[in-house]
Protein backbone atom coordinates (compact mmCIF):
# COMPACT_ATOMS: atom_id res chain seq x y z
CA UNK A 1 0.00 0.00 0.00
CA UNK A 2 0.91 3.64 -0.62
CA UNK A 3 1.42 5.69 1.83
CA UNK A 4 0.74 9.51 2.20
CA UNK A 5 3.60 10.79 1.40
CA UNK A 6 3.59 8.90 -2.01
CA UNK A 7 0.36 9.60 -3.13
CA UNK A 8 0.98 13.67 -2.19
CA UNK A 9 3.90 12.62 -4.33
CA UNK A 10 2.16 10.78 -7.43
CA UNK A 11 -0.64 13.72 -7.33
CA UNK A 12 2.41 16.60 -7.83
CA UNK A 13 3.89 14.68 -10.08
CA UNK A 14 0.70 14.27 -12.28
CA UNK A 15 -0.27 17.60 -11.56
CA UNK A 16 3.48 19.24 -13.53
CA UNK A 17 2.78 16.57 -16.26
CA UNK A 18 -0.66 18.11 -16.83
CA UNK A 19 0.81 21.76 -16.48
CA UNK A 20 3.84 20.56 -18.82
CA UNK A 21 0.61 18.90 -21.18
CA UNK A 22 -1.36 22.11 -21.51
CA UNK A 23 1.57 24.64 -21.66
CA UNK A 24 3.13 22.81 -24.54
CA UNK A 25 -0.26 22.33 -26.83
CA UNK A 26 -1.13 26.22 -26.25
CA UNK A 27 2.56 27.20 -26.70
CA UNK A 28 2.56 25.32 -29.87
CA UNK A 29 -0.37 26.69 -30.95
CA UNK A 30 -0.27 30.17 -29.92
CA UNK A 31 3.34 30.77 -31.24
CA UNK A 32 2.07 30.58 -34.81
CA UNK A 33 -0.51 32.65 -34.34
CA UNK A 34 1.59 35.99 -33.72
CA UNK A 35 2.92 38.28 -35.97
CA UNK A 36 6.53 38.25 -37.83
CA UNK A 37 9.17 40.57 -36.00
CA UNK A 38 11.92 42.55 -38.00
CA UNK A 39 15.05 40.43 -38.70
CA UNK A 40 13.08 36.63 -39.37
CA UNK A 41 13.17 37.26 -42.92
CA UNK A 42 17.04 38.34 -42.56
CA UNK A 43 17.62 34.93 -40.73
CA UNK A 44 16.23 32.96 -43.41
CA UNK A 45 18.45 34.71 -46.33
CA UNK A 46 21.32 34.72 -44.23
CA UNK A 47 20.75 30.67 -43.86
CA UNK A 48 20.06 30.59 -47.72
CA UNK A 49 23.67 32.56 -48.78
CA UNK A 50 25.68 30.38 -46.52
CA UNK A 51 23.97 27.04 -47.79
CA UNK A 52 24.21 28.33 -51.25
CA UNK A 53 28.19 29.20 -50.46
CA UNK A 54 28.01 25.68 -49.29
CA UNK A 55 26.85 24.17 -52.62
CA UNK A 56 29.09 26.34 -54.68
CA UNK A 57 32.40 24.79 -52.40
CA UNK A 58 31.56 20.97 -53.18
CA UNK A 59 30.85 21.68 -56.85
CA UNK A 60 33.85 23.69 -57.16
CA UNK A 61 32.06 27.24 -57.91
CA UNK A 62 33.47 29.70 -55.95
CA UNK A 63 31.26 32.54 -57.00
CA UNK A 64 28.49 32.00 -53.74
CA UNK A 65 31.35 31.94 -51.42
CA UNK A 66 32.83 35.00 -52.27
CA UNK A 67 29.23 36.74 -52.07
CA UNK A 68 28.91 35.07 -48.30
CA UNK A 69 32.65 37.05 -47.86
CA UNK A 70 31.34 40.18 -48.81
CA UNK A 71 27.72 39.62 -47.03
CA UNK A 72 27.42 42.46 -44.00
CA UNK A 73 25.69 39.97 -41.72
CA UNK A 74 28.22 37.20 -42.43
CA UNK A 75 29.27 36.65 -38.74
CA UNK A 76 25.82 36.05 -37.63
CA UNK A 77 25.54 32.17 -37.16
CA UNK A 78 23.26 29.68 -38.39
CA UNK A 79 23.45 26.97 -36.17
CA UNK A 80 19.93 27.31 -35.18
CA UNK A 81 18.75 26.73 -38.54
CA UNK A 82 20.64 23.53 -39.26
CA UNK A 83 17.43 22.07 -36.94
CA UNK A 84 15.24 25.20 -38.02
CA UNK A 85 14.86 23.96 -41.54
CA UNK A 86 14.36 20.20 -41.00
CA UNK A 87 11.79 21.17 -38.40
CA UNK A 88 9.95 23.56 -41.06
CA UNK A 89 9.66 20.72 -43.99
CA UNK A 90 8.61 18.83 -42.14
CA UNK A 91 5.73 20.69 -40.42
CA UNK A 92 5.29 23.45 -43.17
CA UNK A 93 2.22 21.58 -45.07
CA UNK A 94 0.35 22.61 -41.65
CA UNK A 95 0.30 26.19 -42.66
CA UNK A 96 0.26 26.58 -46.02
CA UNK A 97 -3.72 25.03 -45.67
CA UNK A 98 -4.09 28.80 -44.51
CA UNK A 99 -2.97 30.13 -47.72
CA UNK A 100 0.24 31.96 -46.97
CA UNK A 101 3.10 32.32 -48.64
CA UNK A 102 5.41 29.57 -48.67
CA UNK A 103 8.04 31.98 -46.67
CA UNK A 104 5.30 33.59 -44.66
CA UNK A 105 4.57 29.53 -43.56
CA UNK A 106 8.32 28.75 -43.10
CA UNK A 107 8.44 31.72 -40.38
CA UNK A 108 5.48 30.94 -38.52
CA UNK A 109 6.24 27.09 -38.33
CA UNK A 110 9.66 28.21 -37.13
CA UNK A 111 8.22 30.30 -34.29
CA UNK A 112 6.90 26.52 -32.90
CA UNK A 113 10.63 25.50 -32.77
CA UNK A 114 11.44 28.41 -30.97
CA UNK A 115 8.90 27.67 -28.58
CA UNK A 116 10.07 24.46 -28.08
CA UNK A 117 13.57 25.52 -27.45
CA UNK A 118 12.42 27.94 -24.99
CA UNK A 119 10.81 25.27 -23.29
CA UNK A 120 13.80 23.31 -22.76
CA UNK A 121 15.78 26.27 -21.27
CA UNK A 122 13.10 25.99 -18.81
CA UNK A 123 13.87 22.18 -17.93
CA UNK A 124 17.40 22.79 -18.00
CA UNK A 125 17.11 25.71 -15.80
CA UNK A 126 14.77 23.76 -13.23
CA UNK A 127 17.80 21.25 -13.37
CA UNK A 128 20.33 23.79 -12.15
CA UNK A 129 17.86 24.56 -9.53
CA UNK A 130 17.96 20.60 -8.52
CA UNK A 131 21.73 20.91 -8.22
CA UNK A 132 21.40 23.68 -5.86
CA UNK A 133 18.28 22.73 -3.39
CA UNK A 134 17.45 19.21 -4.03
CA UNK A 135 13.68 20.34 -3.16
CA UNK A 136 11.23 19.06 -5.66
CA UNK A 137 8.56 21.43 -4.76
CA UNK A 138 10.14 24.66 -5.07
CA UNK A 139 12.42 23.60 -8.68
CA UNK A 140 8.37 22.70 -9.95
CA UNK A 141 7.31 26.18 -8.34
CA UNK A 142 10.99 27.67 -9.93
CA UNK A 143 9.65 26.00 -13.37
CA UNK A 144 5.97 27.46 -13.54
CA UNK A 145 7.66 30.94 -12.33
CA UNK A 146 10.23 30.77 -15.64
CA UNK A 147 7.44 29.35 -18.23
CA UNK A 148 4.94 31.96 -17.42
CA UNK A 149 6.75 34.92 -16.82
CA UNK A 150 5.58 37.49 -20.01
CA UNK A 151 9.02 38.61 -21.11
CA UNK A 152 10.89 35.42 -21.83
CA UNK A 153 7.80 33.85 -23.02
CA UNK A 154 6.95 36.64 -25.46
CA UNK A 155 10.63 35.84 -26.70
CA UNK A 156 10.26 32.31 -26.78
CA UNK A 157 7.65 32.60 -29.07
CA UNK A 158 9.38 34.37 -32.18
CA UNK A 159 13.28 35.23 -31.32
CA UNK A 160 14.77 32.82 -33.81
CA UNK A 161 17.72 34.76 -32.49
CA UNK A 162 18.64 34.93 -28.87
CA UNK A 163 16.23 32.24 -27.68
CA UNK A 164 17.89 29.56 -29.05
CA UNK A 165 21.48 31.02 -28.00
CA UNK A 166 19.85 31.34 -24.18
CA UNK A 167 18.95 27.84 -24.52
CA UNK A 168 21.95 26.81 -25.57
CA UNK A 169 23.55 28.88 -22.61
CA UNK A 170 21.72 27.50 -19.84
CA UNK A 171 22.46 23.73 -21.33
CA UNK A 172 26.11 24.41 -21.29
CA UNK A 173 25.70 25.80 -18.12
CA UNK A 174 24.59 22.69 -16.47
CA UNK A 175 26.71 20.10 -18.25
CA UNK A 176 29.18 22.31 -17.06
CA UNK A 177 28.24 21.84 -13.12
CA UNK A 178 27.32 18.40 -13.42
CA UNK A 179 31.55 18.00 -14.17
CA UNK A 180 32.70 20.39 -11.89
CA UNK A 181 30.40 18.76 -9.37
CA UNK A 182 31.70 15.81 -10.23
CA UNK A 183 35.38 16.68 -9.70
CA UNK A 184 34.27 18.39 -6.43
CA UNK A 185 32.80 14.77 -5.41
CA UNK A 186 35.83 12.80 -6.52
CA UNK A 187 33.71 11.10 -9.24
CA UNK A 188 34.76 9.51 -12.32
CA UNK A 189 33.80 12.15 -15.66
CA UNK A 190 32.47 9.92 -18.28
CA UNK A 191 34.27 11.12 -21.88
CA UNK A 192 30.58 11.23 -22.86
CA UNK A 193 29.88 14.16 -21.20
CA UNK A 194 33.23 16.28 -22.15
CA UNK A 195 32.19 15.71 -25.55
CA UNK A 196 28.87 16.64 -24.79
CA UNK A 197 29.75 19.71 -23.34
CA UNK A 198 31.56 20.68 -26.50
CA UNK A 199 29.36 20.03 -29.13
CA UNK A 200 26.93 22.38 -26.76
CA UNK A 201 29.46 25.30 -26.31
CA UNK A 202 30.53 24.66 -30.38
CA UNK A 203 26.95 24.90 -30.86
CA UNK A 204 26.27 27.87 -28.75
CA UNK A 205 29.02 29.94 -30.78
CA UNK A 206 27.54 28.98 -33.91
CA UNK A 207 23.98 31.11 -33.21
CA UNK A 208 26.29 33.67 -32.21
CA UNK A 209 30.01 34.26 -31.82
CA UNK A 210 29.63 36.15 -28.55
CA UNK A 211 28.76 33.08 -27.07
CA UNK A 212 32.82 33.31 -26.32
CA UNK A 213 31.93 34.63 -22.81
CA UNK A 214 30.59 31.25 -21.41
CA UNK A 215 34.11 30.66 -20.73
CA UNK A 216 34.10 33.05 -18.06
CA UNK A 217 31.87 31.02 -16.20
CA UNK A 218 33.70 28.26 -17.00
CA UNK A 219 36.61 29.97 -16.03
CA UNK A 220 34.85 30.78 -12.72
CA UNK A 221 34.17 27.66 -12.05
CA UNK A 222 37.28 25.63 -12.42
CA UNK A 223 38.48 29.05 -9.84
CA UNK A 224 36.31 28.27 -7.42
CA UNK A 225 37.22 23.90 -7.86
CA UNK A 226 40.67 24.65 -7.25
CA UNK A 227 40.51 26.83 -3.90
CA UNK A 228 37.77 24.54 -2.75
CA UNK A 229 40.19 21.43 -3.73
CA UNK A 230 43.46 23.26 -2.25
CA UNK A 231 45.11 22.51 -5.01
CA UNK A 232 47.18 24.37 -7.55
CA UNK A 233 45.54 24.76 -11.02
CA UNK A 234 48.30 22.80 -12.96
CA UNK A 235 47.49 20.03 -10.53
CA UNK A 236 44.08 19.62 -11.67
CA UNK A 237 45.20 20.69 -15.25
CA UNK A 238 47.43 17.66 -15.38
CA UNK A 239 44.64 14.86 -13.60
CA UNK A 240 42.29 16.37 -16.16
CA UNK A 241 44.62 16.68 -19.33
CA UNK A 242 43.42 14.34 -21.56
CA UNK A 243 39.96 15.29 -20.81
CA UNK A 244 40.62 19.10 -21.59
CA UNK A 245 42.33 18.38 -24.74
CA UNK A 246 39.50 16.34 -26.11
CA UNK A 247 37.36 19.00 -25.09
CA UNK A 248 38.86 21.85 -27.07
CA UNK A 249 39.67 19.46 -29.89
CA UNK A 250 35.93 18.76 -30.41
CA UNK A 251 35.03 22.13 -29.56
CA UNK A 252 37.13 23.74 -32.53
CA UNK A 253 35.76 20.93 -34.81
CA UNK A 254 32.17 21.69 -34.32
CA UNK A 255 32.94 25.26 -34.26
CA UNK A 256 34.82 24.52 -37.37
CA UNK A 257 31.60 22.82 -39.29
CA UNK A 258 29.13 24.80 -38.31
CA UNK A 259 30.58 28.24 -39.61
CA UNK A 260 30.68 27.80 -43.21
CA UNK A 261 32.34 31.60 -43.32
CA UNK A 262 35.65 30.07 -41.26
CA UNK A 263 36.29 27.37 -43.76
CA UNK A 264 38.67 28.79 -45.86
CA UNK A 265 39.98 31.08 -43.19
CA UNK A 266 39.69 30.02 -39.50
CA UNK A 267 41.25 33.14 -38.03
CA UNK A 268 38.10 35.52 -39.54
CA UNK A 269 36.32 34.49 -35.82
CA UNK A 270 38.96 36.89 -34.52
CA UNK A 271 37.04 39.37 -37.03
CA UNK A 272 34.20 38.15 -36.14
CA UNK A 273 34.81 38.70 -32.38
CA UNK A 274 35.64 42.72 -32.90
CA UNK A 275 33.04 42.89 -35.63
CA UNK A 276 30.14 41.92 -33.13
CA UNK A 277 31.61 44.17 -30.10
CA UNK A 278 31.29 47.10 -32.23
CA UNK A 279 28.39 46.32 -34.16
CA UNK A 280 27.39 49.18 -36.54
CA UNK A 281 24.06 49.71 -35.26
CA UNK A 282 22.49 53.62 -35.95
CA UNK A 283 19.20 52.52 -33.80
CA UNK A 284 18.50 54.01 -30.32
CA UNK A 285 16.48 52.69 -27.43
CA UNK A 286 13.68 54.42 -26.04
CA UNK A 287 14.88 54.51 -22.42
CA UNK A 288 13.39 57.10 -19.50
CA UNK A 289 12.51 59.04 -22.64
CA UNK A 290 15.88 59.46 -24.36
CA UNK A 291 16.58 58.22 -27.63
CA UNK A 292 19.98 56.13 -26.15
CA UNK A 293 21.87 55.14 -29.39
CA UNK A 294 24.11 51.52 -29.63
CA UNK A 295 27.03 53.82 -30.14
CA UNK A 296 26.92 55.73 -27.24
CA UNK A 297 25.29 53.95 -24.21
CA UNK A 298 25.56 55.68 -20.93
CA UNK A 299 26.45 52.89 -18.59
CA UNK A 300 23.29 52.84 -16.81
CA UNK A 301 21.91 51.46 -19.75
CA UNK A 302 21.47 47.81 -19.03
CA UNK A 303 20.58 48.23 -14.93
CA UNK A 304 17.59 50.75 -16.29
CA UNK A 305 16.04 48.14 -18.78
CA UNK A 306 16.76 45.70 -15.52
CA UNK A 307 15.25 47.21 -13.21
CA UNK A 308 11.49 47.47 -15.39
CA UNK A 309 12.01 44.52 -16.65
CA UNK A 310 13.04 41.70 -14.01
CA UNK A 311 10.02 40.75 -11.77
CA UNK A 312 10.06 42.47 -8.69
CA UNK A 313 10.18 38.94 -6.85
CA UNK A 314 13.78 38.51 -8.69
CA UNK A 315 14.19 42.33 -8.02
CA UNK A 316 14.14 41.24 -4.07
CA UNK A 317 15.66 38.26 -4.40
CA UNK A 318 18.74 40.05 -5.43
CA UNK A 319 18.30 42.91 -2.66
CA UNK A 320 18.23 40.25 0.27
CA UNK A 321 21.17 38.28 -1.97
CA UNK A 322 23.21 40.34 1.03
CA UNK A 323 21.46 38.43 3.79
CA UNK A 324 21.74 34.85 2.42
CA UNK A 325 24.59 35.17 1.00
CA UNK A 326 26.71 33.83 4.23
CA UNK A 327 23.99 30.71 4.09
CA UNK A 328 23.79 30.05 0.30
CA UNK A 329 28.13 29.57 0.81
CA UNK A 330 28.35 27.11 3.56
CA UNK A 331 27.87 24.16 1.28
CA UNK A 332 31.26 23.73 -1.31
CA UNK A 333 28.20 22.36 -4.05
CA UNK A 334 26.55 25.88 -3.35
CA UNK A 335 30.05 27.68 -3.73
CA UNK A 336 30.55 26.10 -7.18
CA UNK A 337 26.87 26.53 -8.77
CA UNK A 338 26.07 30.00 -7.66
CA UNK A 339 29.45 31.31 -7.20
CA UNK A 340 30.11 30.79 -10.96
CA UNK A 341 26.77 31.82 -12.09
CA UNK A 342 26.97 35.00 -10.22
CA UNK A 343 30.36 36.00 -10.73
CA UNK A 344 29.64 35.18 -14.67
CA UNK A 345 26.90 38.05 -14.55
CA UNK A 346 28.75 40.29 -12.71
CA UNK A 347 31.78 40.13 -14.65
CA UNK A 348 29.68 39.94 -18.22
CA UNK A 349 27.72 43.17 -17.19
CA UNK A 350 31.01 44.59 -16.45
CA UNK A 351 32.83 43.87 -19.77
CA UNK A 352 29.81 45.11 -21.67
CA UNK A 353 30.06 48.19 -19.62
CA UNK A 354 33.71 48.95 -19.77
CA UNK A 355 34.69 48.30 -23.10
CA UNK A 356 31.56 50.41 -24.43
CA UNK A 357 29.70 46.79 -26.31
CA UNK A 358 26.97 48.36 -28.56
CA UNK A 359 23.59 47.37 -27.29
CA UNK A 360 19.71 48.27 -28.73
CA UNK A 361 16.50 47.35 -28.30
CA UNK A 362 16.75 46.96 -24.45
CA UNK A 363 18.01 43.34 -22.85
CA UNK A 364 17.65 41.63 -26.33
CA UNK A 365 21.11 40.98 -26.65
CA UNK A 366 22.03 40.12 -22.99
CA UNK A 367 18.51 38.03 -22.71
CA UNK A 368 20.95 34.70 -22.22
CA UNK A 369 21.70 36.28 -18.71
CA UNK A 370 17.78 36.78 -17.68
CA UNK A 371 17.14 32.96 -16.37
CA UNK A 372 21.13 32.64 -14.87
CA UNK A 373 19.40 35.81 -12.61
CA UNK A 374 16.15 34.42 -11.88
CA UNK A 375 18.17 31.08 -10.78
CA UNK A 376 20.53 33.22 -7.96
CA UNK A 377 17.29 35.64 -6.95
CA UNK A 378 15.58 32.38 -6.55
CA UNK A 379 18.02 30.16 -4.63
CA UNK A 380 19.03 33.28 -2.59
CA UNK A 381 14.88 33.78 -1.34
CA UNK A 382 15.04 29.63 -0.81
CA UNK A 383 17.36 30.31 1.32
CA UNK A 384 16.52 33.68 3.13
CA UNK A 385 12.67 32.43 3.80
CA UNK A 386 10.88 29.97 2.15
CA UNK A 387 7.37 31.36 3.54
CA UNK A 388 7.92 34.16 1.91
CA UNK A 389 8.80 32.25 -1.72
CA UNK A 390 6.07 30.36 -1.94
CA UNK A 391 3.15 32.71 -0.84
CA UNK A 392 5.16 35.73 -3.47
CA UNK A 393 5.88 33.05 -6.50
CA UNK A 394 1.74 32.04 -6.12
CA UNK A 395 1.01 35.22 -6.40
CA UNK A 396 3.34 36.54 -9.19
CA UNK A 397 2.29 33.20 -11.45
CA UNK A 398 -1.32 34.15 -10.76
CA UNK A 399 -0.95 37.62 -11.70
CA UNK A 400 1.84 36.36 -15.19
CA UNK A 401 -1.19 34.33 -16.13
CA UNK A 402 -2.96 37.50 -16.21
CA UNK A 403 -0.74 39.48 -17.98
CA UNK A 404 0.04 36.35 -20.53
CA UNK A 405 -3.51 36.45 -21.47
CA UNK A 406 -4.29 40.61 -21.49
CA UNK A 407 -1.02 41.40 -23.49
CA UNK A 408 -0.76 38.37 -25.99
CA UNK A 409 0.69 38.22 -28.82
CA UNK A 410 3.13 41.68 -26.63
CA UNK A 411 4.56 39.58 -24.02
CA UNK A 412 8.18 40.49 -24.84
CA UNK A 413 6.99 44.24 -23.95
CA UNK A 414 6.38 43.37 -20.86
CA UNK A 415 7.20 45.77 -17.56
CA UNK A 416 6.90 44.92 -13.82
CA UNK A 417 5.10 47.01 -11.53
CA UNK A 418 7.49 49.59 -11.41
CA UNK A 419 5.65 50.50 -15.04
CA UNK A 420 2.79 51.84 -13.18
CA UNK A 421 4.67 55.03 -12.30
CA UNK A 422 6.02 55.96 -15.45
CA UNK A 423 4.69 56.84 -18.96
CA UNK A 424 5.73 53.69 -20.62
CA UNK A 425 4.20 55.36 -24.01
CA UNK A 426 6.57 57.81 -23.91
CA UNK A 427 9.42 56.70 -22.04
CA UNK A 428 10.48 52.85 -23.39
CA UNK A 429 10.32 51.14 -26.06
CA UNK A 430 6.80 48.94 -26.65
CA UNK A 431 6.63 46.93 -29.84
CA UNK A 432 10.17 47.62 -32.15
CA UNK A 433 10.28 44.64 -33.25
CA UNK A 434 7.02 45.00 -35.09
CA UNK A 435 5.24 41.94 -33.58
CA UNK A 436 1.98 43.65 -33.85
CA UNK A 437 1.92 43.56 -37.84
CA UNK A 438 -0.47 40.66 -38.02
CA UNK A 439 -3.01 42.13 -35.35
CA UNK A 440 -2.79 45.81 -37.62
CA UNK A 441 -3.49 43.82 -40.80
CA UNK A 442 -6.52 42.10 -39.69
CA UNK A 443 -7.87 44.35 -38.45
CA UNK A 444 -7.58 46.70 -41.67
CA UNK A 445 -9.05 43.50 -43.26
CA UNK A 446 -12.19 43.96 -41.59
CA UNK A 447 -12.50 47.63 -41.48
CA UNK A 448 -16.03 49.51 -43.25
CA UNK A 449 -14.37 52.54 -43.73
CA UNK A 450 -10.71 51.55 -45.03
CA UNK A 451 -12.63 49.15 -47.04
CA UNK A 452 -15.07 51.52 -48.68
CA UNK A 453 -12.18 53.58 -50.10
CA UNK A 454 -11.89 52.53 -54.17
CA UNK A 455 -7.76 52.09 -55.72
CA UNK A 456 -6.72 52.30 -52.00
CA UNK A 457 -2.43 52.05 -51.22
CA UNK A 458 -1.08 51.07 -47.90
CA UNK A 459 1.94 52.94 -46.79
CA UNK A 460 3.69 51.54 -43.86
CA UNK A 461 7.38 50.56 -42.11
CA UNK A 462 8.64 48.08 -42.05
CA UNK A 463 5.46 46.70 -44.89
CA UNK A 464 6.92 43.53 -45.09
CA UNK A 465 5.24 42.45 -41.64
CA UNK A 466 2.61 44.34 -42.50
CA UNK A 467 1.93 42.93 -46.04
CA UNK A 468 1.62 38.51 -45.51
CA UNK A 469 -1.30 39.00 -43.11
CA UNK A 470 -3.55 41.65 -46.15
CA UNK A 471 -6.74 40.56 -47.96
CA UNK A 472 -5.70 39.92 -51.79
CA UNK A 473 -7.62 43.08 -52.25
CA UNK A 474 -4.59 45.14 -50.95
CA UNK A 475 -2.81 45.04 -53.94
CA UNK A 476 -0.39 48.68 -53.16
CA UNK A 477 1.13 48.47 -50.56
CA UNK A 478 4.34 50.26 -50.02
CA UNK A 479 6.99 52.04 -47.46
CA UNK A 480 6.17 54.66 -45.68
CA UNK A 481 9.59 56.69 -47.25
CA UNK A 482 7.21 56.88 -50.47
CA UNK A 483 4.64 58.80 -49.43
CA UNK A 484 6.70 61.76 -49.92
CA UNK A 485 6.35 64.70 -51.54
CA UNK A 486 2.25 64.05 -51.40
CA UNK A 487 -0.14 61.44 -52.34
CA UNK A 488 -2.63 62.64 -55.09
CA UNK A 489 -5.32 60.30 -53.68
CA UNK A 490 -6.78 58.84 -50.54
CA UNK A 491 -4.40 56.29 -48.53
CA UNK A 492 -3.63 54.52 -45.59
CA UNK A 493 -1.07 55.20 -43.44
CA UNK A 494 0.00 52.50 -41.20
CA UNK A 495 2.45 53.20 -38.43
CA UNK A 496 4.37 50.90 -35.77
CA UNK A 497 7.13 49.88 -34.45
CA UNK A 498 9.33 53.10 -33.98
CA UNK A 499 7.63 54.89 -36.38
CA UNK A 500 5.00 55.90 -33.76
CA UNK A 501 7.53 58.66 -33.19
CA UNK A 502 6.78 60.26 -36.35
CA UNK A 503 4.75 63.25 -36.77
CA UNK A 504 1.35 62.68 -38.76
CA UNK A 505 0.80 64.03 -42.05
CA UNK A 506 -1.84 66.73 -42.12
CA UNK A 507 -5.34 65.92 -42.90
CA UNK A 508 -5.22 62.68 -42.05
CA UNK A 509 -8.21 60.73 -39.51
CA UNK A 510 -7.34 57.86 -37.17
CA UNK A 511 -9.47 54.75 -37.78
CA UNK A 512 -7.48 51.67 -35.88
CA UNK A 513 -5.62 51.79 -32.88
CA UNK A 514 -3.14 48.84 -31.96
CA UNK A 515 -2.68 48.37 -28.08
CA UNK A 516 -2.47 46.22 -24.78
CA UNK A 517 -2.76 46.53 -21.36
CA UNK A 518 -0.08 45.08 -18.94
CA UNK A 519 -2.74 45.08 -16.44
CA UNK A 520 -6.82 45.32 -16.20
CA UNK A 521 -6.17 49.07 -15.16
CA UNK A 522 -3.27 50.13 -16.21
CA UNK A 523 -2.56 52.56 -19.30
CA UNK A 524 -3.14 51.26 -22.74
CA UNK A 525 0.19 51.35 -24.37
CA UNK A 526 0.05 51.96 -28.32
CA UNK A 527 1.83 49.37 -30.92
CA UNK A 528 0.12 50.79 -33.62
CA UNK A 529 -2.08 53.41 -35.25
CA UNK A 530 -4.40 53.03 -39.43
CA UNK A 531 -4.97 56.45 -40.67
CA UNK A 532 -7.18 57.21 -43.84
CA UNK A 533 -5.51 60.56 -45.01
CA UNK A 534 -6.15 62.97 -47.97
Amino acid sequence: MLNSKNIKKNYSKYFVNLFLLIYIIFGLYYSTQTGISHDEFIEQYNWKINIEAVKGLFVGDQKYYDELLNYKPKYYGIGFHFISQVYINLFKFILLLENFSLETTKILINHSLIFIFFFISGLYSKKIIDLSIKNNFFSNLFLFFYLLYPYLLGHGFYNSKDTPFLTLWIMCTYFSLKIFLNINSKKKIKYREIIILSFLTAYLLSIRISGIMIFIQYLSGFIILINLENKKSLIIFKENFIKIVLFFTFLILFTYVFHPVYWKNPLLIIDAINHMKAFPHGVCTLTFGKCMKAVNLPSSYIFLWLVFKLPMLILFGIVVLIFSEKKIFIDNNQKIIVGSILVSIISIIFLLIFFDVNLYDELRQILFLIPLIIIIAFISLYVFSKKILIIFSALTIFIFIIQNILIYPYQYGWFNSFSLFTNLNNKFELDYWGVGGRNIANKINNSKQILEIKNKCIYSAPENLLKPFLNEEFTCVKPLTSIYPSSKEKYILVKFTRNLRRDNPSDCLLVINESYNILPFSEKLNTGEVFICN
